[in-house]
């Protein structure tokens, strides 16, 4: 139950439409609050992404799919990793959310390369490393 619920986004990835935007929503407070220096981020982030696999892996056992649609902790993952070199101002939390749901809607090389990865970690990964690529454009645009 914890599981679904973690990987779900307290369910919200059930939304019919557009279920990873709206799960990409959960990450504006947890950036909000969380993300002051660059170390407190890596060390969220990096437990974050276990949580993440954690629960998504269940749910990928749950469900046979390969990425179930309903996964949206991974958006999460993604989106608070996108603050690594920022300072998370409403301006760069709004630039950061749109180019972050770009960024993984696209999903430019190489990170459709992580979602070869088995189980969790090919749900998690892709979008993990697309935060990362988000935290370099978000810094090259307003660092």
């Amino acid at each position: 139950m914890w599981r679904e619920l973690i990987a779900t986004g307290f369910y919200l990835g059930r939304f019919r439409y557009a279920p990873g935007t709206i799960g990409t929503l959960l990450g504006v407070p947890l950036v909000y609050v969380l993300v002051h220096k660059w170390w407190l981020t890596v060390t969220v982030g990096l437990f974050l992404y276990w949580l993440a696999v954690w629960s998504a892996s269940y749910m990928v056992e749950l469900t046979g799919e390969k990425d179930p649609e309903e996964v949206v902790v991974d958006e999460v993952v993604g989106y608070f990793l996108s603050f690594l070199f920022v300072e998370p101002t409403l301006k760069a939390m709004l630039v950061g959310f749109f180019t972050f749901r770009v960024i993984d809607i696209v999903k430019p090389y190489p990170v459709r390369l992580f979602e070869r990865l088995p189980g969790g970690h090919g749900v998690v990964a892709d979008d993990a490393v697309a935060g990362l690529i988000n935290a370099l454009l978000l810094y090259f645009l307003l660092g």
